[in-house]
């Protein structure tokens, strides 16, 4: 079969490759990909940026149809069904995270994608426990960004509590930027203000209202304070989602939450640290929620509500390209043109 691989470590070596097919163990799936979407993680595993181990078949964003199914499996699945499924392939099972329901930050964890062969491939080998059903009436484009949509969830509605909030302010308007406006809108929180810079103007930021956003900021021209004083009648944001990564956009988030406000923190940093401002997180008391990937429970909820937000989440993919073209998609990402870039297996 056809698959992209990071077939070396360094920067680079990663290509179109054939890989073989492997059969599905007594507990495993074979599922027939359908869409993997390409996400900033593997343009950090090609520029080798991100723990990976090659040779492994990149991708982990996808959906697909179940074409062979274990047979200890056989009472869960059946051929045919439509799959999406998590990432945390090598999770030990019986850990205290495990056992908690965090197999997402085991220490075990071989995650498909960077130390698991993963999806960007004609076919994937799962585990069956970590693969869920589709739920009925969602596009084959809105099952392909579920993954992120997963992550979302998790972040605001299960580490922080942005249900709660009445106002907040997302940093960066790229994919989780994006997601995070859905997942606001829906949970009905009034003022949603969206910032980034320029790249973000002429496709981004009209996406951010049309999936439920209030306002739109651009950093580089017009004074973020001043917008949030100005939506919030002075007192500072209930909720700051940072999604960007942005040093300069973390410490000015920071003094725009209102005292006893909280922060979700999903964006990755380029260094492994950043200066900060302490001293202003106790004075002012507030909440910060860091999170990473998605549990099981996350994607529950992300599925339950996908039907609900699936003409939103469809907005957000912006371009469907075969596997051969899958430079041109990285290259796009890199240049942050676009939003979610689904690579189609099929094709």
């Amino acid at each position: 079969m056809r698959a992209l691989v990071k077939y070396a470590a360094g920067e680079g070596n990663v290509g179109i490759r054939e890989m073989p097919v492997i059969a599905p163990k007594a507990d495993e799936i074979l599922i027939k990909v359908k869409y993997c979407g390409i996400c900033g993680t593997d343009l950090h595993i090609e520029a080798d940026e991100y723990p990976n181990t090659p040779p492994v078949i990149m991708g982990h964003e996808y959906c697909g149809t179940v074409v062979e199914v274990g047979a200890d499996a056989a009472g869960q699945w059946k051929v045919g069904d439509r799959v999406v499924g998590e990432l945390h392939t090598g999770a030990c099972g019986v850990c205290e995270l495990c056992l908690a329901g965090k197999p997402h930050i085991c220490n075990q964890k071989l995650a498909l994608g960077s130390k698991y062969n993963g999806a960007f491939a004609e076919y994937l080998t799962l585990p069956a426990c970590w693969a869920h059903a589709i739920p009925e009436g969602v596009s084959w484009e809105v099952a392909g960004v579920t993954e992120p949509f997963a992550i979302t969830n998790h972040c605001l509605r299960e580490r922080g509590h942005i249900q709660d909030c009445r106002s907040v302010l997302i940093s960066g308007a790229a994919t989780m930027g994006l997601m995070s406006v859905v997942v606001c809108s829906y949970l009905g929180v009034r003022d949603i203000i969206v910032s980034g810079t320029g790249i973000d103007r002429d496709e981004r930021f009209p996406l951010a209202l049309s999936v439920g956003a209030t306002r739109v900021v651009d950093v580089t021209s017009e004074n973020l304070a001043l917008a949030v004083k100005q939506v919030t009648e002075g007192r500072g944001v209930d909720g700051w989602i940072e999604c960007s990564g942005s040093p300069a956009a973390i410490n000015v988030g920071l003094k725009l939450l209102k005292k006893t406000g909280q922060a979700v923190l999903i964006g990755l940093v380029g260094k492994p640290s950043i200066p900060i401002e302490w001293n202003q997180l106790l004075y002012n008391e507030l909440d910060l929620f860091a999170c990473f990937s998605s549990p099981p429970s996350s994607w529950e909820k992300a599925l339950a509500i996908e039907a609900a937000v699936a003409p939103q989440l469809r907005q957000l993919v912006t371009q469907v390209i075969p596997l051969e073209n899958w430079a041109e998609g990285f290259a796009a990402m890199r240049r942050g043109d676009g939003v979610k870039i689904l690579v189609d297996m099929e094709a």
